[in-house]
């Protein structure tokens, strides 16, 4: 529990309610037509006055408070998820035992913590909250009416009787203290060794090392470097029958499907498909790819991503040219694909030729255990959240599940929770 005074306006299924559907209005779209009733622009610029006292965390103006809120009784339930007549007549449940056990699967704390972050720009009369990481009000200019409005107005009572709670819990000195004292880990930032949440988890170590050996691994932190100085020689010329049989070598190590075949089709197989024409180019000719490599004004293709995924989720085979020759540079550091990065660069490697890994000292303490993964708050997707961890190299994220804090919490260093102040 908590010494901050918790507003009763709303209980955690209405403030559930409000975030779901404000969180979908999907504010910065054009066509979006979210206007609210005169009586909420009223209790916004309440809020926002009360705002006034708080200071930003942030150069870009940002206040930010801590707010609760209570999961209230099974009645308070009802009205947004279905009452208990109703869900054993649609077959959703087959008694109250199981209503129950629904409402506390939901909701199963007494009381909820909800970030909010808050921004103004007067000059322009902009306005937006985040509530658990939502976007959940925002206003722009002096819009204040259509033909369409929203009535959210017990929301905003509730968020400025909330804000009212805890600015005069930081009149009293006591805000900062209760927070660091009473926030769940759920909410915080921090990180945590993979050895640890492998010993936790012993199947994600059996899943991460299912296709590479013991003696891959202890090969791969015995050898592997990102940087370029530390090649021995350079390639003098390439040619783009050379580039696909590199890759052909990485698909071969992987066990790629298609390995009958030519390594021109193998790439065509595996890849992006994006090659910026380097499947037209003359295929034994390293003037007609050193032309193609050094043609700026070719632009908008993936050629190097040889074995296609998404944003993060792909691998990598850059030819580099430095000057003095060419080497190679394998990349794919996500969590799942790192294996077959880590294979790629092992069999060209093998095969003598100069190549080297992107963030190979991470990948080397991923494979001993030594990594650290960021662990970031509920309602943050963990995925891109690298700049949650200035001057830590972390690019695996989790969010703690309720149900794993026992087991983790010994092992997590926990970020220091930014104090809030008033004016």
């Amino acid at each position: 529990m908590t010494n901050l005074k918790i507003s009763e306006r709303l209980m955690q299924p209405q403030v559930y309610h409000y975030i779901s559907c404000l969180g979908r209005a999907d504010y910065r779209n054009v066509n979006c037509s979210m206007t609210y009733t005169e009586r909420c622009y009223e209790l916004m610029d309440a809020l926002f006055a009360l705002l006034e006292r708080i200071k930003p965390i942030s150069a870009h103006g940002v206040k930010s408070v801590w707010l609760c809120a209570r999961r209230g009784t099974i009645e308070s339930f009802s009205k947004h998820f279905g009452s208990y007549e109703e869900l054993l007549e649609e077959e959703c449940i087959k008694n109250y035992a199981q209503y129950e056990e629904y409402w506390h699967d939901m909701f199963p704390d007494e009381l909820e913590w909800y970030q909010l972050d808050a921004v103004e720009d007067k000059n322009s009369g902009y306005r937006a909250v985040y509530l658990q990481h939502e976007h959940v009000l925002e206003q722009e200019g002096d819009t204040r009416k259509s033909a369409y409005t929203h009535d959210i107005s017990e929301f905003l009572e509730w968020l400025i009787e909330s804000v009212r709670n805890c600015i005069a819990a930081l009149e009293t000195g006591t805000y900062n203290e209760t927070v660091e004292n009473t926030l769940p880990a759920r909410h915080r930032t921090g990180t945590i060794l993979r050895k640890h949440l492998w010993e936790a988890f012993p199947q994600g170590r059996e899943q991460y090392f299912e296709n590479l050996t013991q003696e891959e691994a202890d090969e791969f932190v015995a050898c592997a470097v990102a940087d370029k100085a530390l090649l021995k020689a350079k390639l003098p010329s390439v040619t783009a029958n050379d580039f696909f049989s590199y890759c052909a070598i990485g698909y071969a190590a992987n066990q790629y499907d298609g390995t009958d075949k030519t390594p021109r089709d193998q790439y065509f197989k595996h890849a992006d498909g994006r090659d910026e024409g380097l499947g037209e180019i003359d295929p034994d000719s390293s003037e007609a790819f050193s032309a193609w490599y050094h043609d700026r004004t070719r632009s908008g293709g993936h050629p190097w991503e040889v074995c296609r995924g998404g944003n993060s989720t792909h691998v990598d085979l850059h030819v580099v040219y430095s000057g003095d020759g060419y080497y190679l540079h394998v990349a794919g550091s996500s969590t799942w694909r790192s294996v077959e990065a880590i294979k790629f660069f092992l069999a060209l490697h093998r095969a003598g030729l100069p190549v080297v890994i992107h963030q190979a000292e991470m990948l080397k303490s991923r494979l001993l255990g030594e990594e650290k993964i960021g662990i970031v708050p509920q309602g943050v997707f963990p995925c891109y959240c690298q700049s949650r961890f200035p001057g830590e190299e972390v690019e695996a994220f989790i969010n703690l599940q309720r149900d794993d804090v026992e087991k983790l919490l010994p092992h997590c260093v926990w970020q220091p929770l930014t104090k809030t102040e008033l004016y």
